[in-house]
């Protein structure tokens, strides 16, 4: 069975109740598992009102597994973005953990937002809307 890492922007369409999101994460939830970085639990939460938080976590927390960073996980991220500073690239060091989750975890990244993961080694789902 597959797995999925979703990251924010999806997450955030999916909450929002928007159609493509939405069908995606449906579709989805046929194929295989559905993970999600803690950084991505604290991106969310720090866009929702108190009110919106208390609604929204348990149901995140329903449709995907939490993965902590763990030590590797932080190493590896240093490490991506020690190598794509050498090339003149400056990607967000959020972004740099959560592609190192989905590298280290085997899992296929859903996203939108590709150009902050150039990874060659990264699993990017592209049949997004």
């Amino acid at each position: 069975m597959k797995t999925y890492l979703i990251d924010t922007d999806v997450f955030i369409d999916f909450f929002k109740k928007r159609n493509q999101a939405v069908q995606l994460i449906e579709h989805l939830s046929t194929l295989g598992d559905f993970f999600v970085s803690v950084i991505t639990v604290a991106e969310l939460r720090s866009g929702w009102t108190g009110k919106e938080g208390v609604i929204y976590l348990p149901k995140l927390y329903d449709i995907a597994q939490v993965i902590p960073v763990t030590k590797e996980i932080a190493e590896s991220a240093g490490e991506y973005r020690q190598r794509y500073a050498q090339q003149g690239k400056r990607l967000p060091t959020i972004d740099l953990l959560i592609a190192a989750t989905a590298i280290l975890r085997s899992c296929s990244l859903v996203t939108r937002n590709i150009k902050h993961y150039p990874m060659p080694e990264l699993d990017l789902y592209r049949e997004i809307y």
